[in-house]
């Protein structure tokens, strides 16, 4: 015959268990945070997540992925809506200066936004160095 569990012993197993998951996946999240910080991490990119929202009007001309020695970012084209200068989608945007993000609980790492006005046209960049 098998001895008897307790509640609370069941209720301490759990709580162990659970906590060492916990653990774990905040060492995973620390682990991920100090690899983009580091130059290990230069071919990464932010995920499209992170890439600002266009406004309604505005409209994506090209969006692809940039490398150079300092390590690669998102660049988006976009046109401005109509009668509208690529400064003001700018900052309409929240993008006059560049801006920094923080980490998130799903992406570890500073996000760096910046926007360039060209041709008519709204630059952006994406990256995770500044």
């Amino acid at each position: 015959m098998m001895p008897r569990t307790t509640p609370r012993k069941n209720a301490r197993t759990a709580f162990v268990i659970v906590g060492i998951v916990l653990g774990a996946l905040a060492c995973l999240w620390v682990l991920r945070f100090l690899l983009l910080m580091s130059w290990f991490s230069e071919g990464e990119v932010p995920p499209k997540s992170r890439i600002p929202n266009i406004p309604p009007g505005a409209s994506v001309i090209e969006q692809g992925k940039e490398c150079a020695s300092g390590g690669c970012w998102w660049e988006i084209t976009v046109a401005p809506a109509a009668g509208q200068s690529p400064e003001d989608l700018a900052r309409e945007m929240g993008l006059a200066a560049e801006q920094r993000k923080w980490p998130t609980l799903l992406d570890p790492g500073f996000v760096y936004v910046w926007a360039h006005p060209r041709s008519g046209q709204l630059e952006i960049g994406v990256s995770y160095r500044g």
